[in-house]
């Protein structure tokens, strides 16, 4: 047998070798549960369509990274708007929802919470610049006017706690639906529409205060909460959310979780987890 026959025979073997490695890699168990997860699909950097058509964010890839370590569940992410997300995981469509949510009593009472959150979310005050020296707290608000809030999230409960506990000196401020977007918002607020923004600073402002140019006063952080997914209350979810909490746990002790978050939020938001709000 020559030498060169024997080498097209290794050769094939090899070839053969690399395709059956690649189709065990590609195996997806046939067993696995599909989990549908709806991700907003345009709150830079928390969710987005990317230039590949992908969608990829700071939730999108720990949402992808859990995928890849739990076998048993294969995660379907679709883009959905925030509004038809809460509705979807109330009637079951889907079995878990990411959008940045900090817990209402509401929210736990209605869904499964996993016991990890997935990072903390950094509520800041953007006012009109020239306030450097007199905004910097909810206090500082006081008699200002501040940007419509959503009825349904974090801000309007951090501002309505805040009017409890200092009834003689509360905040005035309206409420507005849902999908204005970030960037009006912070016009608003250069122009002199409005005297603050308040929003938690996890929804891109800093990309869109750099592209824009915009000249405003950014506060450090006034409260610090944690943010979690959302899973749909079902017996079946409740090992969902105990491997979910598990994984997650799992990335911040590897920095995994401070490695995306500078990559999506350009700081490490990780630092502030031990200040959060409980």
């Amino acid at each position: 047998m020559s030498r060169l026959f024997i080498r097209i025979i290794s050769l094939g073997i090899f070839v053969l070798f690399l395709s059956a490695c690649s189709s065990l890699a590609e195996y997806s168990d046939p067993d696995a549960r599909t989990i549908n997860v709806a991700v907003p699909q345009s709150a830079r950097p928390l969710s987005y369509t990317g230039t590949d058509g992908e969608m990829t964010g700071y939730e999108v890839e720990i949402l992808k990274e859990a995928d890849r370590r739990l076998e048993e569940y294969e995660f379907n992410i679709q883009g959905s708007d925030d509004a038809a997300a809460e509705i979807g995981l109330d009637t079951g469509q889907y079995d878990m929802i990411a959008q940045g949510l900090i817990l209402s009593p509401e929210r736990e009472a209605s869904y499964i919470v996993p016991s990890e959150s997935n990072g903390p979310s950094l509520m800041r005050i953007y006012a009109t610049a020239g306030l450097e020296d007199t905004v910097n707290s909810l206090e500082d608000l006081q008699g200002r006017s501040i940007v419509p809030v959503s009825p349904s999230g974090g801000v309007f409960n951090m501002l309505s706690n805040y009017n409890e506990a200092n009834p003689d000196h509360a905040l005035e401020f309206d409420t507005s639906g849902a999908g204005v977007p970030t960037s009006s918002r912070l016009q608003e607020v250069e122009s002199g529409a409005y005297d603050a923004l308040v929003l938690p600073s996890n929804l891109g402002q800093q990309d869109i205060i750099d592209a824009a140019e915009l000249d405003l006063h950014v506060t450090e952080p006034i409260q610090i909460d944690p943010t979690y997914f959302l899973i749909h209350d079902a017996p079946e979810n409740e090992e969902l959310s105990r491997q979910i909490s598990e994984v997650l746990k799992d990335m911040k002790a590897e920095g995994l979780m401070s490695e995306l978050s500078e990559e999506f939020y350009g700081e490490d938001v990780m630092k502030y987890e031990d200040q959060v709000e409980e």
